[in-house]
């Protein structure tokens, strides 16, 4: 009897005026109760042609969403995910549609989803420079980032380095890219960076890019970096050391190997008086034990 009026509760809802935050908490203790009213939700969710579509861009519904991907088997979380069909790059722009593109994207493998890469590709690289969109390609990074179709996409996306590297939104994709992506990628967006590497260390975002370059990249990708920094007037290094965001490059290249650190060392010392002048430079002394002269 209580399954019965569980699922009638579901038919009352989904009849009475389209999905609300009523309905989606309905939903949710559905699945969070497990057994029966979990099936339910889920049978609900797969026997309502656009219900899925139309809760995951509510605030209250995009999270029963994210929750029936996590706990669905993988052949029902195919088919829910399948409601996104048509409309990936709509719920890329959209602040609460975008949760669950991230969902799917962790819960399923490319094979299950391949209309999310191949949207993606049709709109554009353009859309990695999105507020929301550059999150879902981190997740394809982080998760995918081997297959075929996402090699294909993020390859175009990175064509553009240059600029990503210096984007509020699209600098985040290309540090993920360095993380999770494929050799030849990090050694693209090496190569990249050192077309202007001093601009990009002065660079808010850019900054953040050389530090996972630094990080990441093989130990010749950093080691051209480091050299091609010090190649730079000791005044540039300087400088670089005393500002917010070039003394995060400085202090990367401070954990690098000790023969490309004594280098940089060297040139912090023989600038040691107008590094320590400003609390930034005066911390990566602190931190790295410097001891300037004189």
């Amino acid at each position: 009897a209580a399954h019965t009026d569980r699922r009638q509760r579901f038919k009352t809802r989904a009849d009475g005026g389209g999905p609300d935050s009523a309905f989606a908490a309905e939903l949710t203790a559905g699945l969070d109760a497990g057994g029966d009213a979990r099936e339910a939700a889920l049978q609900h969710l797969q026997r309502n042609p656009g219900m899925t579509r139309r809760l995951a861009f509510e605030p209250a519904g995009c999270r029963a969403v994210q929750q029936s991907l996590e706990v669905a088997e993988r052949g029902t979380a195919c088919e829910i995910a399948a409601e996104l069909r048509g409309h990936v790059v709509e719920a890329v722009k959209s602040p609460y549609a975008n949760y669950v593109l991230q969902k799917m994207i962790k819960v399923l493998a490319p094979q299950e989803i391949p209309f999310v890469v191949a949207e993606l590709a049709a709109a554009g690289p353009e859309l990695a420079r999105h507020e929301y969109g550059c999150r879902i390609y981190c997740r394809l990074l982080e998760h995918a980032a081997s297959e075929e179709n996402t090699t294909r996409l993020m390859d175009e996306v990175l064509g553009d380095t240059e600029e990503m590297v210096r984007h509020t939104f699209g600098h985040h994709v290309v540090e993920c890219a360095l993380e999770h992506g494929l050799a030849h990628q990090r050694q693209w967006i090496v190569r990249s960076l050192r077309k202007d590497l001093l601009r990009n260390a002065r660079n808010r975002n850019a900054a953040y890019v050389i530090e996972k370059a630094l990080l990441y990249s093989s130990y010749e990708d950093r080691q051209a970096l480091a050299s091609h920094l010090l190649s730079y007037p000791a005044g540039d290094v300087a400088a670089l050391a005393r500002s917010q965001f070039g003394s995060m490059v400085v202090r990367a290249l401070l954990r690098l190997p000790e023969e490309l650190t004594k280098r940089v060392q060297e040139q912090l010392r023989s600038s040691a008086l107008q590094v320590r002048n400003t609390k930034h430079g005066r911390r990566l002394f602190n931190e790295h034990d410097l001891v300037g002269h004189s």
